[in-house]
C-alpha cells in the first residue's frame, strides 16, 4: 500500500513536468526569441482559436463561469478534504502533505500551460499599433482637445440615431453578440490579424460578482470565450463586446483591445455600436483631458456633451459607486499586479493607453493636417 502511495506523487509530478516546461519555455521564448511571438500569435495562434472556440461555441452558456463555479467548489471541498486528512493520518502526514502538493502542483502546470498558449506568448506579439501604421507619442493638450472635441461630436451625431428606455439608458440589441461578431468581421477586412473565428460574446449569469471585482468583460484563455458584464451600463456594452472579442484575435494588450474595439464600433455602420464606442473613447479622453485643463476649461467642454449622454454618465458613475468596496480595491490590485507581469508597465492605467492610439488615429487618417 505504501509503495502504491509512493508511486502516486511521483505520477504526479511527472504529469506536472510535462505541462510545466513548456509552459514556461513558451513564455521565455516569446520574451527572448525575437519573432517566435509573432510566429505564434499569427499562424498557430488562430488555428487554436478555431478550434477551442468552437467548442466552447456549442453551449449558450458561459462554459467558463461554469468551469470557475465548479473550480471554487472544487478547491473548498480539497480543502476541508487535506484538513480532515492531516487530522486522520497523524503517523503518515509528510507523506500525505507531498501527495497534496504534488496534485497542486499539477494543477498549477495544466494552467499555466493552457495560459502560456492561450494568451501569454500574443502579450509579446506584433503591437497592434505597427499593423495600423500608427505612430505613437506625445501629444499636446490642444490636440487632446482637438480629439476631444472631435468625439463630442460623433457622440451628438450618433445619438440621433438610438432609441432610449424610460430612465434614459440607450437600448441594448437583443442580437449584441451578433452584431459585435459583425464588427469585427467588418474590421478583419481591413486588418487581416483581426480576420478570425469568432465565436461571440457570452452574457455572465452571476454579473453582479463581476461588478464588485470591477470587471465589466473577460476573455477566459481556458475556454476562449468572450464574456461580459451585463449589468455594466448599457453604453458600454457593444464597446465592451467588441474588446473582449479583440482578446479572442490574440490582441491581449489592453489599449490595443480598446483601440481595435473602438474602430470595429466606429466603422460597424451600426446605430447602436457607433454610440457605444464613441461614448467609450469620449469617457477616456475626458479623463485625460481633465487634470490637464482648468476647472473652466473642462466645464467648457463638458457643456459640449448632449444632456441624454450627460445623464448615462450620470447614471454609470452611481452604478459603479454601489460597487466600491475593499474586495473590489484588492480585484483591481491584482488585476494591475497581473498586467504587469505581463509585460504591461502601466498595468491598469495602460487601458487609458487607447487615447494615444486614438489620437495618433485621428491626425494620421482623419486629419492631416
Amino acid at each position: 500500500m505504501d509503495n502504491k502511495q509512493s508511486i502516486i506523487p511521483r505520477k504526479r509530478l511527472i504529469a506536472a513536468a510535462c505541462f510545466l516546461v513548456p509552459g514556461l519555455a513558451g513564455i521565455i521564448a516569446a520574451r527572448c526569441a525575437e519573432g517566435f511571438a509573432d510566429f505564434y500569435g499569427f499562424t498557430v495562434y488562430p488555428a487554436v482559436v478555431g478550434i477551442f472556440a468552437r467548442i466552447s461555441g456549442i453551449f449558450p452558456f458561459s462554459l467558463a463561469e461554469i468551469m470557475v463555479i465548479a473550480g471554487v467548489l472544487l478547491a473548498l471541498f480539497s480543502i476541508v478534504y487535506f484538513i480532515a486528512g492531516m487530522i486522520r493520518r497523524k503517523g503518515r502526514r509528510g507523506r500525505f502533505l507531498l501527495s497534496s502538493l504534488s496534485s497542486v502542483l499539477l494543477v498549477g502546470s495544466v494552467l499555466l500551460f493552457e495560459f502560456t498558449y492561450g494568451m501569454g506568448i500574443n502579450y509579446s506579439r506584433k503591437p497592434f499599433s505597427q499593423i495600423a501604421g500608427l505612430q505613437t507619442g506625445k501629444y499636446t493638450k490642444e490636440q487632446l482637445l482637438e480629439v476631444l472635441e472631435y468625439a463630442i461630436a460623433n457622440v451628438t451625431e450618433a445619438g440621433k440615431y438610438i432609441e432610449l428606455d424610460g430612465q434614459g439608458h440607450i437600448l441594448t440589441p437583443d442580437d449584441l453578440s451578433q452584431r459585435a461578431v459583425a464588427a469585427m468581421r467588418k474590421l478583419g477586412g481591413r486588418y487581416g490579424s483581426l480576420d478570425s473565428y469568432y465565436a461571440g460574446v457570452k452574457p455572465v449569469m452571476l454579473s453582479e460578482l463581476m461588478c464588485y471585482a470591477h470587471i465589466t468583460g473577460i476573455f477566459t484563455f481556458y475556454s476562449m470565450e468572450a464574456n461580459y458584464n451585463t449589468m455594466n451600463s448599457p453604453e458600454e456594452l457593444g464597446h465592451t463586446a467588441c474588446h473582449e472579442l479583440s482578446h479572442m484575435t490574440g490582441f491581449m494588450r489592453e489599449d490595443e483591445a480598446n483601440f481595435i474595439a473602438y474602430l470595429a464600433c466606429r466603422d460597424s455602420g451600426d446605430p447602436y455600436l457607433e454610440y457605444s464606442g464613441w461614448y467609450d473613447i469620449m469617457i477616456y479622453l475626458l479623463n485625460a483631458y481633465y487634470p490637464e485643463a482648468t476647472a473652466a476649461e473642462y466645464s467648457a467642454v463638458y457643456s459640449m456633451i448632449p444632456d441624454h449622454t450627460v445623464k448615462q454618465l450620470k447614471m454609470q458613475n452611481d452604478l459603479w459607486d454601489k460597487y466600491e468596496t475593499h474586495f473590489g480595491e484588492a480585484a483591481e490590485v491584482m488585476n494591475d499586479v497581473y498586467l504587469k507581469i505581463n509585460d504591461q508597465s502601466d498595468g491598469t492605467k495602460s487601458y487609458g493607453r487607447v487615447v494615444d492610439l486614438v489620437i495618433a488615429d485621428y491626425y494620421a487618417y482623419i486629419n492631416k493636417e
